[in-house]
């Protein structure tokens, strides 16, 4: 029976540097050159509270998809960061501009190596994304790298958001009826509260330190894998196993 290796998908396998640099231009358009309005830092502030959106209307039983909450509650993040009148200079185009670059995020550095990499060295490799099954098959497909739709679980699919331990029960379930050993079930994000659901669900845990920088380990425990990126993450999996 093959390992098995599942990736979470917005952050981990695509980064956001676009979206960013767009949010500098829509700032640098609407406020003095003395603001201490910061596009990374707007659009964290922006991304992170999509995520908390996200999972806590799942929990509410009123599930919507990433991306309409994404659009929704940009001109809010703008306001929350004291942005001058966000209804009125962030304009219907700034937000077409903001889902058509969502629509094509980068991969990160080393996605290829590390996908190509396990499945030479004999795994199968999954995605398991809060994102749309659809947009999330094209950014692999835009990326060069290759993943088809019996290897991509979207959360739309259950209308559950991540870290429900639905999502990754489902996953495990998925896995059981394509054969992948149980024991070498790896789940890899740079995200700490989503590897802590995985971990419950009897995955191995690999945390990648390009989004959240530290793995704060007294609040999330140990993690099997902390590599400082893909191409590390690869040979320390491959090592791990």
């Amino acid at each position: 029976m093959p390992k098995s290796a599942s990736f979470d998908v917005l952050g981990t396998c695509f980064h956001f540097q676009p979206l960013i640099d767009i949010i500098h231009e829509i700032i640098s358009r609407n406020t003095s050159p003395k603001t201490t309005i910061d596009a990374t830092t707007l659009f964290h502030s922006w991304f992170y509270a999509a995520q908390r959106d996200f999972t806590y209307v799942s929990i509410c039983g009123s599930y919507t998809p990433i991306a309409q909450i994404l659009k929704q509650t940009f001109r809010r993040a703008c306001a929350i960061v004291d942005f001058p009148d966000p209804n009125k200079h962030i304009t219907d185009k700034d937000l077409e501009n903001i889902m058509t670059e969502i629509k094509r995020l980068p991969p990160r550095p080393g996605l290829k190596e590390i996908f190509d990499g396990l499945r030479d060295d004999g795994w199968d490799v999954y995605a398991v994304t809060n994102g749309g099954k659809e947009s999330s098959l094209k950014y692999f497909e835009l990326g060069g790298v290759q993943l088809d739709g019996d290897h991509l679980l979207s959360c739309d699919d259950i209308k559950v958001a991540k870290p429900d331990m639905k999502v990754y029960e489902n996953a495990g379930s998925w896995l059981e009826g394509r054969g992948c050993e149980k024991s070498q079930r790896w789940f890899v994000a740079a995200h700490s509260w989503d590897l802590i659901a995985a971990r419950k669900a009897g995955f191995r845990t690999a945390w990648v330190a390009h989004e959240e920088r530290d793995p704060v380990r007294e609040v999330f425990g140990d993690f099997d894998v902390v590599a400082k990126d893909l191409r590390e993450c690869l040979e320390m999996m491959k090592k791990a196993a």
